[in-house]
């Protein structure tokens, strides 16, 4: 399992490209799903927007922005 980091460096999630397994976890809440590829999980928090695509069985792509308030 690889960490994902949003952009301002926080751990976002937990992921294995292999499987296509993602796992989050934040103030005592687990969400854990598997992703297909070409498919897309997004988390977010404080302001963050995530978004992990699985793009191959070896690899994420990760795009990560502050929400404009």
């Amino acid at each position: 399992m690889e960490d994902i980091r949003d952009c301002k460096g926080r751990l976002a999630c937990k992921g294995d490209a292999a499987t296509g397994f993602v796992e989050t976890v934040y103030k005592g809440q687990k969400t854990r799903t598997f992703l297909s590829v070409g498919s897309e999980f997004i988390i977010e928090r404080e302001g963050v927007v995530t978004k992990v695509m699985r793009v191959t069985v070896c690899d994420f792509h990760i795009d990560s922005y502050i929400v404009a308030a």
